[in-house]
């Protein structure tokens, strides 16, 4: 299974968890579907990072699209421009791409130093992200930074993100997100018909489609 793949399931699962949430709160079903898209986004960011050319440029594209995405993101689930005690997803996605770029810089020889060092390095960033509400808070940055840890040990690795997300399980749809390790296990590698330009669009599929929820919920069903 391509990227390319990988980005396609992420981004249907997820637009299907928020019509969920946003248009049929009680279809359980589909809350459940949903909640395999944000392992994968963890997976396929450590990816990016691993064989990004230009990581400030990944860095200043999830910067731009969480500004771009906070108030459609505010507006669909708490119908407010603002929303103080929760911050969309891309927040949470450049706090671990930022600690990943840190933890990179540790090259300890022994593995269980190296390992132990990038684990306290990630710490501050998943405080932040506990501080600023952002989406799944510090488990979401926990789970990159172990992906990226054990990234080539894939039974670890799996092991590692399906236990960090335990803290998550107050709801037992949480629970269906550990399926996610499913295709991330049929990965190959390859990076599929989605190239660089075109992965623009996944960025854009973010807070657009949000804003059109939004509209459709406000408007239209009114």
């Amino acid at each position: 299974m391509s990227g390319s793949a990988l980005k396609l399931i992420a981004v249907v699962t997820m637009i299907m968890d928020h019509t969920g949430d946003i248009f049929f709160p009680d279809q359980i079903w589909i809350r459940c579907i949903g909640r395999l898209s944000f392992p994968i986004f963890c997976f396929l960011l450590v990816e990016g990072f691993l064989y990004t050319r230009n990581l400030q440029r990944y860095m200043m594209r999830l910067l731009v699209f969480g500004l771009i995405s906070e108030i459609p993101f505010d507006l669909a689930f708490y119908g407010e421009i603002f929303a103080w005690n929760h911050q969309n997803v891309m927040w949470t996605l450049l706090l671990g791409l930022i600690a990943i770029s840190f933890m990179s810089m540790v090259e300890y020889d022994n593995i269980y130093v190296r390992s132990l060092i990038r684990m306290l390095i990630a710490v501050p960033f998943g405080i932040t992200a506990q501080l600023l509400h952002t989406d799944y808070r510090w488990i979401g940055v926990a789970m990159m930074t172990a992906m990226y840890i054990f990234h080539d040990m894939e039974l670890l690795r799996d092991a590692a993100a399906a236990f960090l997300m335990m803290p998550v399980f107050t709801n037992h749809i949480e629970y269906y997100g550990i399926l996610s390790f499913i295709p991330i296990h049929f990965y190959n590698g390859e990076r599929g018909i989605i190239n660089r330009r075109s992965g623009w669009l996944l960025y854009v599929v973010y807070p657009a489609h949000l804003a059109i929820m939004v509209l459709i919920r406000d408007h239209i069903c009114t």
